[in-house]
């Protein structure tokens, strides 16, 4: 999204008002790397240099062309440099020292570019049919027309072309050494700007003995950290407002607004902040904790459901107390924690009733005191009790919610809200309207399963990748269900020792885990001890969250050993099936407890 800001087709863009003075001297290109025409120009008993020059003349006249759109664009906007009668008059005949088929005038040179991208297309697709085309040798080439367009430009002559490259992490390792050469020697007036997912940059060699060095080559700007993780839920509401302009439903922004670099400051103004998220929660309302815990109240399956986990609870400790004395409607948040709380030999239901008796009375109490048991267990025992159940928690409902899940990810976040529209507009809620929070949980449940199918086409270990997602989910969803909820709201592990080694696969697994986002990776907070080494966290993406009914909040972490990773990353079915009955024993689940979709999924995965 940000390199197409940066490119020429939005910077001149003809809705633009006005075009500042100095757009001319930053002029962005932007090319997205076509994946599987790039992988095709590999191997198949084809010298490897040949590969390396059909790269180049791919290079050159993908690069060519955008050079020449930016012209298209810069004349079809307000700017005064080029009007559209003068792109006829541009002539480029020495351009002929490449390839004598090259013709001078503009509009010719743009056709002929493109016909010789089709005919390297062509070629590549069935090298033995084919004629090899000669090739151009791309930068030089770039840098030779860029020479052209401002010779015969004048008030382009200090023009810089930025080229913004997309997708960077899935060209072959050759055509990476020959980006990070380009990276490595730009200089005015071509820069090279790479996008790349994190630990996307996995090698910096190029085609010389040198490799890029940070700092001295290129300087990493990382998204995520700089403005998304703060700045998210603002640009969020005020995209997801644009689109609702765009169907004609009227909100709380000004597209104009919104396309005029100089009223940013406006747009960071306490007020205009204020009322746009206003707008936003108002849109998509979320429940208070004590909504959330009334609706277990009012809705009978959840109530019978909160009565028999006491019951059970108090049976296991052989008490005689009735489990009336510990569902207090006055009181929901607390009730909803009392099976947990009851469930810790720790403590006696004894300190419980009394401290349920107090809460309820408003005195100072353990439930919402010092001890914090509500703050603490609610939203763990909330989620155990709709475990079991069809329906989905709105604990997932709310524009802070979706913003939580989306974790900076502007198209996981537009999908949540595309469903709840659409789920809304299934029971007549016209679009503009606030969604309800039912209608929220139901959506972010469909677009959590959707996105975890899309883990398969995550590069060569998708399956892979798809099954980890799977087995790990399973993990926190049993965790869960742990009836005393000691651990509460996990969704985060650390690694420590264990009897086996993580070998080099695992570590790199690890980190394509961590470049396609399925992981995050974050700095421990909490270690046990003071003698424990520093350690990070991997965060499971709080996307899969819904589907696995499980927090989405970074709360507490599951310490894994490396042979329980191992298991995970490169188990069996039958090994994780082993591990998950272990775990389920160890935290007291019983069987009975365990959802069939904790294992449905791995036999289908199994199967697969």
């Amino acid at each position: 999204m940000l390199l197409r800001y940066l490119s020429h087709q939005s910077i001149f863009s003809p809705l633009r008002p006005a075009i500042p003075s100095d757009a001319l001297l930053h002029i962005g290109l932007y090319w997205r790397a076509d994946t599987q025409f790039s992988n095709a120009m590999n191997r198949r008993k084809i010298d490897p240099d040949v590969w390396e020059g059909a790269f180049n003349h791919m290079t050159a006249l993908i690069l060519g062309l955008e050079v020449l759109k930016s012209l298209v664009s810069i004349s079809c906007s307000t700017s005064t440099a080029l009007m559209p009668k003068d792109l006829t008059e541009l002539q480029f005949p020495r351009l002929r020292a490449f390839d004598q088929s090259l013709p001078s005038a503009f509009e010719e040179l743009m056709a002929r570019l493109q016909e010789m991208l089709w005919t390297l297309e062509a070629w590549v697709s069935d090298v033995r049919k084919h004629e090899q085309p000669a090739f151009l040798p791309g930068r030089k080439f770039i840098l030779a027309l860029i020479g052209e367009v401002a010779a015969a430009c004048p008030r382009l002559s200090d023009a810089v072309f930025f080229v913004y490259m997309d997708e960077y992490e899935n060209l072959s390792p050759y055509q990476q050494e020959l980006v990070n050469t380009w990276l490595k020697h730009s200089e005015t007036p071509l820069i090279f700007n790479l996008a790349i997912k994190r630990n996307g940059l996995e090698t910096k060699r190029t085609v010389g003995p040198e490799s890029l060095s940070d700092i001295h080559d290129y300087r990493t700007f990382d998204l995520e950290a700089d403005f998304l993780e703060e700045d998210f839920p603002t640009m969020a509401a005020e995209i997801l407002f644009l689109q609702a302009h765009l169907v004609g439903v009227k909100g709380p922004i000004d597209p104009n607004q919104l396309r005029d670099p100089s009223r940013l400051p406006e747009r960071r103004n306490a007020n205009y902040v204020k009322n746009l998220l206003s707008a936003a929660r108002n849109f998509l309302p979320e429940l208070s904790h004590d909504d959330l815990a009334r609706g277990v109240f009012q809705d009978p399956a959840l109530r019978k459901k909160l009565h028999d986990r006491i019951v059970r609870a108090l049976g296991s400790r052989g008490s005689a107390l009735s489990p009336d004395l510990f569902m207090r409607e006055r009181i929901p948040q607390a009730s909803i924690v009392a099976p947990a709380l009851l469930s810790r030999s720790t403590i006696s239901e004894k300190e419980i009733l009394t401290e349920i008796d107090k809460c309820e009375r408003d005195e100072d109490n353990n439930f919402t005191g010092t001890r914090n048991w509500v703050h603490n267990n609610f939203i763990g025992c909330l989620l155990n009790l709709y475990e079991p159940h069809s329906r989905a928690c709105p604990f997932y409902a709310g524009f802070e919610t979706f913003c939580q899940l989306s974790r900076g990810n502007l198209r996981h976040f537009l999908e949540l809200c595309h469903k709840s529209v659409t789920q809304a507009a299934s029971v007549n809620i016209g679009f503009g309207s606030p969604v309800p929070p039912t209608v929220q949980a139901e959506a972010a449940r469909q677009a959590s399963t959707a996105f975890l199918r899309e883990v398969r086409t995550f590069g060569s270990r998708g399956t892979q990748l798809h099954a980890f997602v799977l087995w790990l989910g399973s993990l926190f969803a049993l965790a869960h269900q742990r009836p005393s909820q000691s651990e509460s709201e996990q969704s985060h592990f650390s690694i420590g020792s264990g009897t086996a080694s993580l070998n080099d696969d695992d570590y790199v697994f690890l980190s394509e885990a961590v470049k396609w986002s399925v992981l995050f990776e974050s700095k421990a907070t909490k270690q046990k001890s003071d003698y424990e080494p520093e350690n990070i966290d991997y965060v499971l993406n709080p996307i899969y969250a819904p589907f696995f009914n499980i927090s989405f909040r970074k709360k507490r972490k599951l310490e894994l050993k490396t042979d329980e990773v191992i298991c995970l990353i490169r188990g069996s079915y039958s090994d994780v099936r082993d591990l998950l009955r272990r775990f389920s024993k160890g935290w007291d689940v019983e069987p009975q407890q365990i959802s069939p979709s904790l294992f449905s999924h791995l036999q289908d995965q199994n199967e697969k």
